[in-house]
């Protein structure tokens, strides 16, 4: 999901990256973070409501073979075919 938040939120993400750059105070970049949240939290959603099932049979693979990626190509593939990374 890491991909999709980056390419799908990539307003948000690059305004904590630079805010982050700027500032050294985790404060000063809140309202940042909020919309990072805000935007994660949305796609999320929309995951759940387009590809649930997908995301669910990627999770498990990941969580059965301790996150090695490679075991679990098969199950990314249908995860992004479902829901790809652009709209």
């Amino acid at each position: 999901m890491a991909k999709h938040i980056v390419f799908r939120n990539e307003k948000e993400h690059n305004a904590i990256l630079e805010c982050k750059a700027q500032h050294d105070w985790p404060e000063d970049c809140k309202p940042e973070s909020e919309a990072i949240v805000r935007a994660t939290n949305k796609l999320f959603q929309d995951i759940m409501q387009k590809a649930p099932e997908e995301f669910k049979d990627y999770a498990k693979c990941l969580d059965w073979y301790g996150l090695k990626f490679s075991k679990c190509r098969e199950k990314q593939a249908a995860f992004e075919a479902a829901f790809p990374l652009s709209e």
